[in-house]
């Protein structure tokens, strides 16, 4: 399909329904105009509009400019107050060195944490932090700006990540080996820094959203025994401090190999679960549909970034075909962050397909779309 085949085909698959009316009624059990879906963080859409990562960091106007275009375009949520973590910040606030490329995503290069000698000297305190303080600031002014309402996202990485902010993660991992105490000692302090930012946020602002993702979990860097030993019971504790906090326990997205955890995440009570593209939708589903809520799984870089725009809507098919019919509910998104310099066309093929072939999504049947275009 060409571009301008594409174009013409999408008029014919409006969406009917808002976001907020068709999440709720999907959660309700009634089927709804097309299958939800998420696609990419307002950053990610930066370079649709001709800026750059810099240009789009240092200026909020900017980021309402790209935040505004793409809920128009790309059925985005808007422009939303975050003071998230993401993977890095509890390292980047306790002193290791981030970088900050002109256009590309960040990333840390030097990590503060050399010796546990050091771990106790470590002050993680959002009150006073420079970097911390500056994500209250912009997040209140981003709130004043929509009048004072909305929910702030929050949250962060999970305890393995955190801890690999904060020390190197080649000397982590051999750390849980050689020096399990240690080890240990990390984790339980990355999760006390993250309760301690989301706690800070509860009583900053009236409301806070609560998302977690942790790479460093993933079987490709993590045995399950590992796994069993030091990321669940620091999980738990992260998870039990949250719904402490909040009243309740968010979702996780897991980048990599995490096929052999999926039972874990049920015994922790995660809600739902975002898979990584190298894993089967179909197998997560067998798995944990009964159990919890799934998201996935379109391979962002050979597929969305790299793809035609014929392969993205193939892709979508497929996640639909394998996923749509859960249990505890679906919802379609990427293996990953999408990345920067995705083509326009290939984004709007993305949204063209979750119209055309998930219309008439309802929680665990698949999507009535599929049926009627002889796909099942």
């Amino acid at each position: 399909m060409t571009y301008e085949e594409l174009k013409k085909e999408m008029k014919k698959y409006p969406d009917t329904m808002n976001n907020m009316e068709r999440m709720k009624l999907y959660a309700a059990g009634m089927e709804v105009d097309r299958i939800p879906f998420s696609l990419a963080g307002n950053d990610s859409y930066a370079s649709v509009y001709g800026y750059t990562q810099k240009e789009y960091r240092e200026s909020l106007d900017l980021q309402f400019d790209v935040a505004n275009r793409a809920k128009e375009d790309f059925c985005g949520s808007g422009m939303f107050a975050s003071t998230s973590l993401n993977l890095r910040g509890v390292g980047e606030a306790l002193g290791s060195k981030a970088v900050y490329p002109d256009n590309d995503f960040d990333h840390l290069t030097d990590f503060i944490l050399k010796d546990y000698s050091q771990l106790d000297q470590l002050v993680f305190d959002p009150e006073t932090n420079p970097f911390l303080q500056k994500k209250i600031r912009t997040a209140k002014e981003i709130l004043n700006r929509q009048g004072g309402k909305g929910m702030v996202i929050t949250g962060g990485a999970g305890p393995m990540t955190t801890a690999t902010s904060i020390r190197d993660a080649n000397d982590f991992m051999r750390d849980l080996v050689k020096d399990p105490e240690n080890a240990k000692r990390l984790l339980d302090f990355s999760v006390d820094c993250t309760l301690k930012w989301i706690r800070y946020n509860k009583e900053q602002f009236d409301s806070i959203a609560v998302s977690l993702a942790d790479p460093a979990t993933s079987t490709n860097l993590l045995s399950p025994k590992l796994y069993q030993k030091f990321s669940k019971p620091a999980t738990h504790k992260l998870l039990q401090g949250i719904k402490e906090i909040t009243g309740s326990i968010p979702g996780i997205h897991i980048c990599g190999r995490s096929k052999r955890l999926w039972p874990d995440l049920i015994d922790l009570g995660f809600p739902s679960f975002s898979v990584d593209n190298c894993e089967d939708l179909s197998e997560l589903k067998e798995t944990v549909g009964n159990h919890m809520k799934i998201s996935g799984n379109v391979p962002p870089v050979s597929v969305l970034k790299n793809g035609t725009i014929d392969d993205v809507i193939a892709s979508v098919i497929d996640c639909l075909k394998k996923g749509s019919d859960n249990p505890m509910g679906f919802s379609l998104a990427i293996g990953c962050q999408v990345p920067i310099g995705t083509p326009r066309e290939n984004l709007e093929a993305y949204i063209y397909a979750a119209r055309r072939y998930g219309r008439g999504a309802k929680k665990g049947h698949l999507c009535r779309g599929l049926y009627e275009e002889g796909l099942v």
